[in-house]
């Protein structure tokens, strides 16, 4: 029931980190604070991280309190990276600044999590950064009706669950929008998220409703096309 590289916030401050360690503590986040659109900034966990550097042991010497802490685990740590790195850690980039997070398998409806602070997360989900298009646009899109419709007939699904694999994804049809197409759906993204920051069960369906219907126009539906994906 101890945490070895993620902690708690009492197992964090037992550790007695010094000021060099704390470099390598790190705010991780769960489906707790990551929801559809809003993800909350308040983590309850910390991951100790550590990537594949610390597979030599002069790595550690630095961090002896870490160190103290991992080598009670040895017998059970399997990572690739050990004795002391976290299995197949990815580069820091994706967990920073801004970004949409993508949880894998999804119960009724996809869940795309916009966020713009520093999010360290396990494989449960997938991170989406890019410079080539507005990252609140592109989870509107991700959150809408339509792309939720193709990803069940285009993607993977689990009885009723969405599995949110990296191919679908990657293949999903992305529409480049201009600046006055896109510019009043992050303004309604806006608000979603404004919301949600001060209650995170506050109804929102009134600004979906008029997410979907610009994203309906966007990728030029018609009304029998539109039936169709509300009626599923």
């Amino acid at each position: 029931g101890q945490g070895i590289f993620v902690l708690n916030e009492g197992e964090k401050e037992f550790l007695k980190l010094n000021k060099n360690e704390f470099e390598l503590i790190k705010p991780h986040y769960t489906t707790k604070q990551l929801k559809k659109w809003y993800g909350s900034a308040q983590n309850e966990e910390w991951l100790i991280y550590t990537d594949s550097k610390f597979k030599y042991k002069e790595t550690i010497k630095p961090y002896p309190n870490i160190k103290k802490h991992l080598d009670k685990f040895q017998e059970i740590i399997t990572s690739d990276n050990k004795p002391y790195g976290l299995h197949r850690a990815r580069e820091e980039y994706f967990f920073k600044g801004e970004k949409i997070i993508a949880l894998r398998k999804c119960p009724n409806e996809p869940v795309f999590t916009y966020t713009d602070f520093d999010c360290y997360v396990t494989a449960t989900f997938y991170i989406i950064k890019s410079e080539r298009i507005n990252h609140k646009y592109l989870c509107a899109i991700l959150n809408s009706k339509l792309i939720a419709f193709w990803l069940r007939y285009k993607g993977k699904m689990q009885g009723n669950n969405y599995q949110i694999d990296k191919e679908p994804l990657l293949q999903i049809p992305i529409y480049k929008a201009h600046e006055s197409e896109y510019l009043p759906i992050i303004e309604l993204v806006d608000r979603i998220l404004s919301i949600l920051k001060k209650d995170a069960d506050a109804n929102i369906s009134a600004f979906e409703f008029q997410i979907n219907k610009m994203i309906y126009q966007l990728y030029g539906l018609n009304d029998d096309e539109i039936r169709i994906i509300e009626e599923k």
